[in-house]
This record gives structure tokens, sequence and C-alpha cells, in this order.
């Protein structure tokens, strides 16, 4: 189980454990966005998983391996990443009242997780059944109430995830939705039928950050010309710098060395530097993609 989540963080394009600094001189808002929705959307799920699991137990049923749901349990975060910077709310143009509702989820897991490791110890000391016995009325409280706030989060953070971010990262949501409100409801939808927990996939597989790149390209904007330059790139977006002025949701066109066009609307801009949303995501095998145009910088 431990390998599966490591998966699904892999597929997020997170990492335990890495670093958090901000160089308040260049931040990518759309980056660091996208870094807190993954975070808010995996401990999401994994908050489903384990309900799931504690629901089967509170309900007499029985668990291949009840102590593997301490594997599945959402990370506990540093603070720094439990919202976004203020410099990266404002230039993507988030309210904090969006983001409350998923640093209030994200804060509120080191309790339940210390719960649950509580009765994993159990469940090694004594058994399964006498741990269900000592703490399992306990841990169904806590975590039933961890996965409203999960889905209070998912559901706030919704409309900004559709308007800055790909695709399939909005498809995340009915996904998340619907397995939390079973959970809500006392079903069990991460637990087959021989008791085995399973951590569902989830449409948004993201498999790297962003590399630096630097791909002069033609920059289109209100029927002008510019110069700019892409200096990270994605399946559904990149990043400017060298570039005119850009105002938030209004259309460019970006014409590139090897005569490839693309398109998408201005996400967020600042000074010389902006982040769009491409009108079509690119294939993972797109040309532009090549890991030969990542830079050192």
């Amino acid at each position: 189980m431990l390998q599966m989540l490591q998966s699904t963080l892999a597929w997020l394009g997170l990492k335990a454990g890495t670093g958090d600094g901000c160089d308040d001189g260049d931040v990518d808002a759309v980056l660091r966005f996208e870094q807190f929705v993954g975070d808010v959307h995996l401990a999401a799920l994994q908050c489903a998983v384990v309900t799931s699991g504690i629901t089967v137990l509170a309900r007499g049923g029985q668990l291949t391996n009840a102590s593997d749901l301490k594997d599945l349990m959402p990370t506990v975060l540093p603070a720094s990443r439990t919202m976004l910077p203020r410099q990266a709310r404002d230039v993507i143009g988030l309210k904090v009242a969006t983001l409350a509702p998923a640093r209030e989820f994200l804060t509120s897991i080191k309790a339940a997780q210390r719960d649950l490791e509580n009765f994993c110890a159990d469940v090694d000391s004594f058994g399964t059944e006498e741990a269900a016995f000592l703490d399992v009325a306990h841990i169904d409280v806590a975590w039933h109430n961890l996965s409203t706030a999960a889905l209070a989060a998912v559901v706030a953070m919704e409309p900004d995830v559709k308007r800055c971010l790909a695709e399939r990262y909005t498809r995340n949501t009915p996904v998340l939705k619907k397995l939390l409100l079973d959970v809500m409801k006392g079903g069990h939808p991460c637990v087959d039928g021989e008791g085995t927990v399973k951590l569902p996939n989830l449409p948004q597989r993201r498999t790297a950050m962003r590399p630096n790149v630097h791909l002069p390209c033609e920059l289109e904007y209100h029927g002008k010309t510019y110069p700019a330059v892409v200096k990270d790139i994605s399946t559904g977006g990149l990043g400017l710098e060298r570039a005119p002025t850009l105002m938030a949701q209004n259309v460019v066109v970006l014409e590139f060395e090897d005569g490839t066009c693309l398109s998408g609307m201005v996400v967020w801009s600042k000074g010389d530097r902006a982040g769009v949303k491409l009108d079509v995501p690119l294939k993972s095998t797109h040309p532009l993609l090549d890991p030969a145009h990542a830079t050192t910088d």
C-alpha cells in the first residue's frame, strides 16, 4: 500500500518532504496554486480511502490488514504549505475565503492522523477486533468529520481550479465529490468485497513539475506581434517572460521557431511575466515537451 501511495504522489507531481521556499522576486503563482491543489486533492482522496476502511470496521466488518490504514493517511504538511503566499494569491486573483476551507482541512489532519496511529498501534498489539472495540467509535467520528472538511475544501476551490489549471485537474473534482459524499453517508467505496482497502486513481496524473526551458516565440496580442520567451511548459499551460504587459482573461497566440502555433488564455500577468492556460492541452509526446529543451537555469 505504501508503494501504491508513492505512485499516486508521483502522478500528482508531489515529493514528500519538499521545501516550500519562495523567492518574492520570481513567484510562479500558477505553479504554486497547482502544487496547493495537488496537496488538497491527494489529501482528500486519502481521507476517503481511510474513512472507507474505518466505516467497514465500525459496522463490524473485516479488513485484510487494518494496520495498513496508517500508510494511506494524508500527510501533515508544514504550516507554510497550508495556504498560498499572498503574492501568489494576488497574481492570479484568489480570495482568502476560497482557500480558507482547504486550510482548515489541511490543518485538521494532524489530530485525525494521531488518533488513527493510536488505533493501528493497538491493532499491532492486541489485534483488529480488540483495537476496534477500544478505538473505532472515536476514529469513526473524527474521520467522517475530516471527510466533510475535505469535501468543503474541494468544492470551494472548484471555480478557480477550472479557471486557472488544466482540464485534468477539473476532472478530479467530481471524482472526489462522489467518493467523499459516499463515505459521509456511511458508504465504503474504497474497500472491495474481500475487505481490501484500495487507493482509486484520479484523472489528473501529472508526472512532473514543468521544467525550465528557453523557447523564443512570437506572441500575438490584440492584433500586434511581440517577441517573448516561454520559460516553462506543460501539457496544459506555459509561463512567459520578456513579454508585453498582458491582461488576465485575454487570448494570446504564440508561434515558435519550428512553426508550431498555440493559443490560450492569460491567467495571470506581472510585469514582463505571465501564465497562459492552453486552449487545447498538448499530448505528452509533443515536440515542445521534449526534455532536450530543458535548461538548468
